[in-house]
């Protein structure tokens, strides 16, 4: 794991060389988030919030970590 935060990038972190900083002067930004409006609706039952990990059916977002189809 590496520890260089670039500010002073020794030989041994693997960069080699010093990277600037995004400046605000510049306009430039590191990322930028937005986050629509959600309405209210009614929740899950506990046992399946517990189960799908959100109480909101609109954010039950289901996660596959192989990328594909949930096959049972």
């Amino acid at each position: 794991m590496s520890t260089c935060t670039c500010e002073s990038a020794p030989a041994s972190c693997g960069c080699g060389e010093k990277l600037p900083a995004p400046s605000p002067e510049a306009g430039l930004v590191m990322a930028m988030a937005t986050v629509p409006m959600q309405c209210w609706e009614t929740p899950y039952k506990p046992a399946v919030s517990l189960r799908q990990g959100t109480i909101f059916p609109c954010l039950d977002k289901p996660f596959f970590k192989t990328g594909g189809d949930f096959h049972g």
